[in-house]
Formats: structure tokens, C-alpha cells, sequence
């Protein structure tokens, strides 16, 4: 990905998350508005030839905005959902996986856009259907069914690529049977260096530069027997003269 590729795509998730957040900042304003305008004196009354109250009519207003909000939020918050789980370098079972969690993240605000509308509405249209409130459930209800069944399908086919992504990610966390033996195999036990250590050095008789202690002195070794066959005169002779000084 170059930078410019880069820039693009931050650019739009910081717009995307902007959006999305005014979005939800700007119902979540409409709903605080709408509880107080009920804690105003006379909102319980009825408006004037209708069953409905003038609080029902008010949350009735607002609903519409909140779910027109929802409506318009939606994509968003899809792109958003999408774009946390791709991966550009990813497998595609990882891209089918970002794919559907996107679609399912649209149509569950679809969904949701219904519930408060049939929540919100609930006061306003009822009392005017008289003995036919049964209708406007139905009607939810049906229109309920269309964003449930995608959810339920996108659901369906994400449930093979997530279990291949999960097989990757519990494989990749174990290491391979011949890395195990060839690191056995490598290992080599501690009487096996072939007796080197065990060997004892020998003491070297000669000096750092070859020479033995007699040749360092200066004694070779023919002069060890001539000084061995001087002493053994030196000694006769002293016998000699003890014998004759007796």
C-alpha cells in the first residue's frame, strides 16, 4: 500500500467515525429532549378531537428524527465494520469474514431503526387504530422478518470462514512435530563427545620453546654418565686414603 493509498484510508475512517459518532451524539440529544419536553405540565393532555396526548405526538417526532438518524448511520457504521476487519494481507476466508460482518453490522441498525420506531410510535398510532392495535404489530413485525432474514443468512455462510480462522489461528500457536524432532535429533548427551574431556592431559617435560630442563642448564646427555663415573672415582679414592691412614 502506498502512502497516498494510506492517507486515503485513514481520511476516510476518520470520516466515517466522525459521522457515525454525530450521528449517535445528535440521537442521544433528541432522546434527552423528548424526556424533558414530558416533564413539561399539560404534555399528558389529549390534543383537541384526538386520542392521542401531546407527550405521544412529541415522542412521535422525535422517533421519526432517531430512526431517520439510524437509517442514515447505517452504511457508516457497515464501512466501519468492514474496514476493522480487513486485513490487507489476509487470507479469503479473512476478506468473506469482513464482508459479512459489514452486511451483518447494516442490517442489525436496519433492525434496530424498527424497534424503536414501533417503540416510538406505539402512542401516537395505536389509540387512533382502536380495536385493530393488533395491525400495527403485524405491520412491524413483518417489516421486522426482512432485516432479520439477512442477518440470519449473512450469519450462515460466515460460520465456514471463521472456523477456518480459527483453525489457523490454534495451529499457528503450535509448533510442528519435526522441528520438535529435529531439535531431539541435535541434542547430544553429555558422555557422547567422544572421551576428549575425558582424556587427562599430560605433563609436557619440555619448556615453552622445546627444550628440555637439562638442555636449558646446559647439560647434555652424554655428560651425565662422565659426571656419574667422576663421582664413583672421587669415592675410591677416598676409601683409598682411609685405608692407608689406618
Amino acid at each position: 500500500m502506498t502512502d497516498t493509498e494510506s492517507t486515503a484510508t485513514d481520511a476516510f475512517d476518520r470520516e466515517s467515525v466522525r459521522s457515525a459518532s454525530r450521528v449517535a451524539i445528535a440521537a442521544l440529544a433528541l432522546v434527552g429532549v423528548s424526556y424533558l419536553f414530558t416533564l413539561l405540565p399539560g404534555v399528558g393532555r389529549l390534543v383537541p378531537l384526538t386520542p392521542v396526548t401531546l407527550a405521544a405526538v412529541a415522542s412521535a417526532v422525535v422517533t421519526v428524527a432517531v430512526v431517520a438518524l439510524l437509517l442514515y448511520a447505517a452504511p457508516k457504521v457497515a464501512a466501519l465494520t468492514r474496514a476493522a476487519l480487513h486485513r490487507t494481507d489476509a487470507a479469503a476466508h479473512v476478506e468473506r469474514i469482513a464482508e459479512n460482518g459489514g452486511a451483518m453490522a447494516y442490517w442489525l441498525v436496519v433492525l434496530a431503526s424498527l424497534l424503536v420506531a414501533h417503540r416510538g410510535l406505539a402512542g401516537a398510532i395505536v389509540p387512533l387504530l382502536d380495536g385493530f392495535a393488533w395491525a400495527y404489530d403485524a405491520a412491524f413485525l413483518t417489516a421486522s422478518f426482512v432485516p432479520l432474514v439477512f442477518v440470519v443468512a449473512r450469519l450462515t455462510v460466515t460460520v465456514d470462514p471463521l472456523s477456518e480462522l480459527v483453525a489457523d489461528r490454534v495451529s499457528a500457536g503450535e509448533p510442528p512435530a519435526d522441528a520438535d524432532a529435529s531439535e531431539s535429533g541435535s541434542t547430544t548427551a553429555p558422555g557422547d563427545d567422544g572421551g576428549a574431556a575425558a582424556t587427562p592431559t599430560e605433563i609436557d617435560a619440555t619448556g615453552s620453546h622445546g627444550h628440555s630442563a637439562a638442555e636449558r642448564w646446559g647439560v647434555g646427555e652424554a655428560d651425565v654418565p662422565d659426571d656419574e663415573a667422576a663421582a664413583t672415582d672421587h669415592n675410591a679414592a677416598a676409601t683409598d686414603d682411609g685405608s692407608t691412614r689406618s
